[in-house]
């Protein structure tokens, strides 16, 4: 399909999804983090189809947003054009009411919106098969145990298509096929385009399948073929949120299968969530109940874990994260370690070798190498240079209710317990803070600094 510079793509996404019992698009439904229609789309862009047309309808203009909005922020490159579905009547009432947009003399693929789990290798396969059998229209089907409500395939006796049989018209020979068809098509433009036009309503819903456009080319002296593939998995289309949990554990299952092939330690893959974009260093081990999302990267030897999320974060290698720490859009520099119980939030660089501990939050500051703040403390935008010690409940005090401020500690500095620093501030080299103080002018380099109020002991008068 690469290679067809007049190559188009078509994605089905205006469904009502009403199975799925929401106020959202069933095509913006999230699996792994991202909708599941710009899955469908991220499938076909290697592919590097011309355009890709998306046809929308219930909440369209909700849908066609975020598909820009993610073309925009991942530069695709790749022309979007939008149609809306005016007659939800189904798949063939959708590609009909985008004929407009299909030029001819190209070729057509068709996929639909809710079909997350199918690969670009396996589409790349369907239009290799396509071209090679000169055919005019191509399935994708899939072998399965319990066709249910699937399309059956019927061949002849060289294995041409013959006819879809949806379930509702199946004989009791049909029922017994088991290869279904998965929705997805490649067709010569002109086939399709002649086509469109002859569907028409049928069932109790009166819609408009676009199965029978297999039968309309035939009737056309066209030749219709089918690919065949192994891994039913990919067919799987989402109707309903038991559905989509189940596409979750697909898709982190085998994302984690990948990971432990190329020597990633991950104690119970059933119990791991980590999404494609993630990369991880060959014998980091991952605890059970850990969350890798977005772009985040992991180093080697590196231990995630238990119950750790990790959001668009760079971690470098030899890092600890402990037990129920969440960090986002962070470095974590090598031999660093964090928890348990920490929130590091965006903006913030860590080490190396530094320690974030029990109940401390890190906001936007740069904590440098060997420098430690070790349990129940904030640090909001702060510079902090290295070796330096942070007391139990000292923070930063950074927003003075209109604005941020910043803090800036250098290097070898002792930091007293329950110490407020009063931004915004400069606490030079290897200062020593007492305990209790409240910090609110520079303190130069190698000074001590006590700022609290002298303890006065008195007699206590018994109460009566």
């Amino acid at each position: 399909m690469a290679k067809e510079k007049s190559f188009t793509a078509l994605v089905l996404g205006a469904g009502l999804g009403t199975r799925m019992k929401s106020s959202l698009p069933k095509v913006l439904h999230e699996l792994a983090g991202e909708p599941l229609i710009i899955h469908s789309i991220k499938n076909i862009l290697p592919l590097k189809p011309r355009k890709i047309t998306v046809v929308v309808g219930h909440k369209a203009e909700m849908v066609e947003d975020r598909i820009r909005q993610w073309a925009d922020e991942n530069n695709t490159g790749v022309k979007f054009d939008f149609v809306r579905q005016k007659l939800l009547k189904g798949s063939g009432r959708a590609v009909f009411e985008a004929r407009d947009r299909i030029e001819r003399k190209s070729n057509v693929l068709i996929v639909c919106a809710d079909a997350p789990l199918l690969k670009t290798n396996t589409l790349l396969a369907l239009n290799k098969f396509f071209l090679r059998d000169k055919a005019d229209g191509v399935i994708l089907s899939s072998e399965v145990e319990n066709p249910a409500s699937y399309g059956r395939i019927k061949r002849d006796e060289n294995g041409n298509v013959i006819s879809i049989v949806e379930e509702s018209d199946a004989d009791e020979m049909e029922e017994k096929i088991k290869e279904i068809n998965s929705g997805v098509y490649v067709f010569k433009s002109d086939y399709l385009l002649k086509a469109l036009p002859k569907l028409r309503a049928k069932g109790p819903k009166k819609e408009y399948y676009l199965t029978d456009i297999v039968e309309e080319t035939i009737k056309m002296g066209g030749k219709v073929r089918a690919l065949k593939i192994e891994d039913a998995v990919q067919t799987m289309g989402i109707n309903s949120r038991i559905q989509l949990a189940g596409a979750h554990k697909k898709m982190y299952l085998s994302k984690a299968e990948k990971l432990m092939l190329s020597g990633v330690t991950i104690l119970d893959p059933a119990n791991t969530y980590i999404e494609n974009s993630v990369k991880v260093g060959k014998d980091t081990v991952i605890y059970p109940g850990v969350f890798l999302k977005g772009q985040t990267v992991v180093g080697q030897s590196c231990k995630i874990g238990p119950y750790v999320v990790l959001e668009d974060c760079k971690v470098e290698a030899n890092v600890e994260i402990k037990f129920s720490c969440f960090i986002v859009s962070s470095v974590i520099k090598r031999d660093c370690v964090i928890g348990p119980f920490s929130h590091i939030r965006p903006g913030s660089d860590i080490g190396p070798e530094a320690k974030v501990g029990n109940f401390s939050e890190i906001k936007k500051s740069r904590i440098r190498e060997g420098s430690k703040v070790p349990h129940l403390s904030y640090v909001g935008d702060t510079e902090m240079g290295r070796k330096v010690n942070v007391g139990a409940g000292t923070i930063t005090c950074n927003y003075d209710g209109v604005k941020k401020h910043k803090t800036v500690i250098g290097d070898g500095v002792f930091i007293g317990s329950n110490t407020n620093l009063i931004a915004p501030v400069k606490v030079g080299n290897d200062v020593l803070i007492g305990a209790g103080s409240t910090i609110t002018e520079n303190i130069p380099r190698g000074r001590l600094a006590i700022a609290r109020a002298r303890q006065v002991v008195k007699k206590l008068k018994k109460r009566k």
